[in-house]
């Protein structure tokens, strides 16, 4: 099994110190709001990162130590517009190893909640939200990519070793979308230290999770495996189909 440790060690080592300051969430929120305001505008609706309770408290979400995303939807009834709420506490851009491509991924996959389609979860209240494994799939195959080309690069783009790279070549022939699909997978190093955090088992490109389901689960609170997810956001950056660890057709 090839497990890219030594690749993995010498890019932990490299971003161990990299978080993610104020200064650099404001860059990615306004190139977000670039990229997707107009088209929601369009479609009567709205983005707004992390929207302050009040305009005395700016920073207020950023100013929350926990390490947590999430999204929330709020359609009017009077003026029908639908609001996209993303949000992101300090807390997460801090975290060991984070980076801004690492925050926009994050991003994308709570934008996938509003508009990244079906399947959606079992409603809870009167909001429609896609599944957690929609959300990674539109977040690599959909979102970061339309940001990566107006997001500026933090360092020279490679892919992690040469089975991600290979990955990419056999896809893409294009420059411009084979660095794209490069630092895709750059980006998820950056996932597989989050993912580390959410079970007791590491994750790996060469190493799908070989489950099947037969129903896709719309539980509220269910998410796949943390390899399931990394399988996700891989078929995303390739544009593969959505995988059977958590999807049934």
């Amino acid at each position: 099994m090839f497990k890219l440790l030594a690749l993995f060690f010498l890019c932990f080592a490299f971003s161990a110190q990299a978080q993610v300051t104020l200064a650099e969430f404001q860059i990615i929120k306004a190139v977000f709001e670039a990229e997707f305001g107009p088209e929601l505008k369009a479609q009567n609706a709205r983005l707004n990162i992390n929207r302050p309770p009040t305009p005395a408290t700016p920073n207020f979400w950023w100013d929350l130590e926990a390490a947590h995303a999430s999204y929330s939807g709020y359609k009017d009834p009077q003026t029908g517009i639908q609001d996209h709420n993303l949000y992101l506490f300090g807390g997460y851009g801090k975290m060991v190893g984070m980076t801004m491509d690492g925050v926009a991924m994050t991003l994308c996959h709570e934008l996938g909640h509003g508009i990244g389609g079906a399947p959606y979860k079992n409603k809870t209240d009167n909001i429609q939200a896609s599944t957690e494994g929609q959300s990674d799939y539109y977040a690599a195959r959909y979102c970061i990519k339309r940001i990566f080309k107006r997001l500026p690069e933090e360092v020279p783009v490679k892919a992690p070793d040469t089975y991600t790279a290979k990955l990419c070549e056999a896809k893409f022939k294009k420059s411009e979308d084979l660095k794209l699909c490069y630092r895709g997978f750059q980006e998820l190093e950056v996932e597989r230290i989050f993912l580390r955090t959410q079970g007791p088992n590491d994750t790996y490109y060469d190493t799908p999770d070989k489950t099947v389901v037969k129903k896709t689960d719309l539980s509220p609170t269910f998410y796949p495996s943390p390899q399931c997810r990394l399988d996700t956001m891989m078929a995303g950056l390739l544009e593969k189909e959505r995988p059977r660890c958590w999807f049934a057709p």
